[in-house]
């Protein structure tokens, strides 16, 4: 057994360098595709959504969120609103935030009610979950579409 145990051991350690190998690549190539306007603003060339480039940097209810998102002035542009779940799950897929999108915390609120509650959109294990929009908190990251 000890002949083939090192045999795998080898054979796990290069399929973990190939895979980190491509991991990088993957990466840059994702980070290619966000531009950072140098106004506040970084735009998704592939999505042609613009968003923020930071969060807003405090622990915020959902309706300040949206407040906030809809105040945002980034660029002189108008237009500005929370993201989808979906668009959140794209950047997170992306891995732009936290890099291109400067992040201050993992949760983002989303613009999707049910009732009460609103759902937050966690950049940590990129899932969601639905919170009572005015007891949780959580942060506001504007988007907005076109240029």
């Amino acid at each position: 057994m000890g002949r083939n145990f090192g045999k795998w051991i080898g054979i796990a350690v290069l399929a973990a360098i190939f895979c980190g190998a491509g991991l990088v690549v993957s990466g840059e190539a994702q980070a290619d595709r966000f531009v950072n306007n140098g106004n506040g603003t970084v735009t998704d060339t592939q999505t042609g959504l613009m968003w923020a480039d930071k969060d807003n940097g405090s622990d915020i209810n959902w309706l300040s969120a949206k407040s906030y998102c809809e105040g945002y002035s980034g660029g002189g542009k108008s237009g500005w609103r929370m993201p989808t779940i979906d668009e959140l799950r794209q950047l997170h897929n992306s891995g732009a935030f936290g890099s291109v999108i400067r992040k201050t915390e993992y949760t983002i609120w989303a613009s999707e009610t049910s009732g009460s509650k609103a759902a937050r959109f966690s950049f940590y294990n990129g899932y969601w979950d639905w919170r009572q929009q005015a007891y949780w908190n959580g942060r506001a990251l504007p988007v907005r579409s076109g240029q």
